[in-house]
């Protein structure tokens, strides 16, 4: 088993644990399929460390559960279909022992070997009528492409957890001078166009002495990552019906941002008071 996150992946899951509770919960006695999807679904469990930072997680060790096994442990009013989407080869086997594992409680478990960037759209297109879903977006890093975050927005079916790779953008998005080509074709894709993050840049108000008149000028953007989230958070806003106001920013154990937690919801009737759950738990856990 690979490892990999610290106490900011238990926050993180403790949060999605106590919304899949109340979720189950507000619709016990609606008339819907209710179905789970993590488009990163990972092993199932996780055991804390990693190869970048190794020093954040000396402390832990012991193996947790992960998104999938808590999504299958709701208990007062289980799911009805699980969707655990995998890229990684390696971590289907353990997938499918969970399957096996959880099998014959009139549940279905469906594991898939592929991106989440095509399965994902497909499952949105073909949701029936009374199907409602949460879906958990928990990339390593900058997976997920702004065409997957159009398709759930348009469903008016699903709440979806984001975990949006701060630290990974702030990290590769040059403080001078613009990004490479292909790290600006990366920020297309998160972002979903070039004119939703090449305003972080302006002239910097320093010039070289001799500058190369062949070359454009000096550019910079500000440090840190706030205006990169907010900007994100802009873009969700503008596709989906609501987004909760609080989201929540995960630091390593040296106060560095890793990734920013958001809530958005599609549905009409229901996005009222499911962001107003979100909004508490990412305010008060």
């Amino acid at each position: 088993m690979a490892t990999f996150g610290g106490p900011w992946t238990q926050q993180k899951l403790e949060i999605l644990r106590a919304y899949l509770d109340a979720y189950t919960t507000a619709l016990r006695d609606r008339p819907f399929k209710l179905i789970y999807v993590d488009a990163f679904a990972g092993e199932g469990f996780w055991r804390p460390g990693s190869g970048y930072f190794p020093e954040d997680y000396e402390e832990f060790g012991e193996v947790l559960k992960g998104s999938a096994i808590i999504a299958l442990e709701i208990q007062d009013r289980p799911f009805d279909r699980f969707l655990f989407i995998e890229k990684d080869l390696n971590r289907i086997a353990s997938l499918n022992r969970l399957a096996l594992q959880f099998q014959g409680q009139e549940r279905e478990i469906q594991v898939v070997n592929e991106d989440a960037n095509v399965v994902l759209p497909h499952f949105c297109s073909t949701m029936g009528p009374y199907d409602r879903a949460v879906v958990f977006l928990d990339p390593f890093s900058t997976e997920v492409s702004w065409t997957t975050i159009t398709a759930i927005s348009g469903s008016d079916k699903i709440d979806c957890w984001i975990l949006f790779p701060l630290g990974a953008i702030n990290r590769n998005m040059p403080i001078q001078n613009e990004p490479t080509p292909q790290l600006a074709a990366e920020f297309d894709r998160v972002f979903g166009g070039r004119e939703y993050w090449q305003d972080f840049y302006r002239q910097a108000a320093q010039q070289p002495l001799l500058p190369d008149f062949t070359e454009s000028p000096l550019q910079e953007r500000p440090q840190g990552s706030e205006l990169i989230a907010n900007r994100y958070r802009q873009r969700l806003e503008s596709v989906f019906y609501r987004v909760a106001p609080t989201s929540r920013t995960l630091n390593n154990s040296r106060g560095v941002a890793l990734f920013e937690l958001f809530f958005a919801a599609t549905n009409p009737r229901g996005a009222p008071i499911a962001v107003q759950i979100a909004d508490h738990l990412l305010k008060n856990w």
